[in-house]
């Protein structure tokens, strides 16, 4: 009871230390994106837990800012959604399923794919990428190393139609600090992170 206590304390005193929320943002949902499993979690993390399985969930995050809509990767692609047994990867390393679609799951909440202002992903893995081009005339803010990192037999990893920002660096969306995109490269070349305040 009293390290509950303790616990809560500090939270409260961890919450009392962040600034005011900034004003123009409202509401953030966490989407269902897809689900992984794979029998050897040691793909990503080299020479530790080999063999062991792992199961991973795949998230999308959709923001509510007073200038528009923002979405944070696109997950799994819809398409995966129909396959009952969900799909496997090309070496067989991989199982993914999706029990729900992005695009289902925004007409639940009464919003359209124009109305997304700005749409960025993490890196370009297939698990964050699905659904970009769901998104074809939203711009899409990405690293501008992940941009040029040849996909597959050297092919872009984005229509090359597709509106694009690429970024060197962070950058603030919204330009009032709620929002801001930071560079975070190691995962891949251009890969980024999301602050949402």
């Amino acid at each position: 009871m009293r390290l509950a206590y303790l616990i809560a304390a500090a939270s409260i005193a961890a919450l009392a230390s962040f600034p005011a929320l900034a004003a123009g943002v409202d509401k953030l949902y966490v989407l269902d994106c897809g689900h992984i499993s794979a029998a050897d979690e040691s793909r990503w993390t080299p020479g530790m837990n080999v063999g062991v399985p792992i199961e991973l969930s795949d998230n999308c995050y959709l923001i509510h800012h007073a200038q528009g809509w923002f979405l944070w990767d696109t997950g799994l692609a819809d398409a995966i959604a129909a396959m009952p047994d969900g799909a496997t990867g090309a070496n067989g390393a991989l199982h993914m399923k999706r029990t729900k679609t992005l695009a289902g799951q925004l007409e639940q909440l009464g919003v359209k794919p124009g109305d997304i202002k700005g749409l960025a992903v993490s890196h370009t893995h297939p698990d964050h990428i699905g659904n970009v081009e769901q998104f074809s005339q939203v711009m899409l803010y990405v690293q501008k190393a992940e941009y040029e990192w040849p996909g597959e037999g050297g092919a872009p990893r984005f229509n090359p139609n597709h509106p694009v920002t690429k970024l060197d660096g962070d950058r603030d969306v919204f330009g009032d600090g709620s929002v801001v995109i930071v560079s975070t490269p190691g995962h891949t070349p251009g890969h980024q992170s999301l602050l949402v305040r």
